[in-house]
């Protein structure tokens, strides 16, 4: 069986393997598009602001951000998503591989961290390195854009187990809660070859973001629960979107 390597972080090596990618094949241009539609809407960006996606994958986000007019790039941890979001690369859209916790080099108006792609690290001193990497890459009007899950719903409706068939795969699902984190334990075979992967992200409540974010220096201006941007509601929401400006 092909287990993960343990000096290796989860994120590094399960976001870069294809079988990522076919597991959720599900988030399409077209969710991205709805979601940015009303995100752009209400923050009324001006034309050609620069705005930096955060975690970006293979770009979907990106791009979206990007048919509004504004000069986007977009980082993530695996070369091989980076490779991907590059094939939509032009003037105006450009990607590198960049590891969140470390320093950017350049300096953005907004920053998007979108589709829970925040809370993934063992440490959770971890999640301050971000936001200062963020709240020092930033300039005028200073807005940080966080979408994650609704921790509380997901923990509470947590299905513990589940089959999941794509591209003639089955992938065997594991859900559970352990030390406050939500892993996703993924097992399947391909070609005759046994794999393993998890997913542990922090499960992190309206709380844990309003500490982080005030230690941060940020203010959080207004939430939403969900990608129309209606009104938070912590035992319905899907979401938990913080949008938030440096102060």
């Amino acid at each position: 069986m092909m287990h993960l390597d343990k000096q290796k972080e989860w994120f590094s090596t399960w976001f870069d393997s294809p079988f990522y990618h076919v597991l959720y094949d599900e988030r399409n241009d077209q969710e991205a598009n709805e979601f940015l539609n009303n995100l752009v809407a209400l923050l009324n960006p001006e034309p050609g602001a620069s705005a930096l996606d955060l975690a970006c994958g293979a770009g979907r986000h990106s791009r979206a951000l990007a048919s509004h007019g504004l000069k986007v790039s977009g980082c993530d941890l695996s070369p091989n998503s980076i490779e991907e979001a590059k094939k939509h690369s032009d003037p105006d859209l450009t990607f590198f591989v960049h590891d969140m916790r470390e320093k950017l080099d350049e300096n953005y108006q907004y920053v998007f961290n979108l589709f829970t792609s925040f809370g993934y690290f063992e440490d959770v001193c971890e999640n301050a390195k971000v936001l200062k990497s963020v709240y020092d890459a930033l300039i005028e009007p200073g807005i940080l854009v966080i979408d994650f899950m609704n921790a509380h719903k997901v923990v509470r409706d947590l299905r513990s187990r589940q089959e999941i068939k794509k591209c003639d795969i089955l992938f065997h699902i594991k859900k559970e809660v352990v030390n406050g984190r939500i892993i996703k334990t993924i097992a399947f075979e391909y070609q005759g070859e046994s794999y393993f992967f998890q997913e542990k992200v922090q499960a992190l409540e309206l709380g844990d973001f309003e500490k982080l974010l005030s230690e941060a220096n940020f203010e959080i201006q207004q939430l939403a629960g969900n990608y129309k941007l209606e009104k938070f509601d912590l035992e319905q929401s899907d979401r938990l979107i913080l949008i938030c400006k440096k102060k």
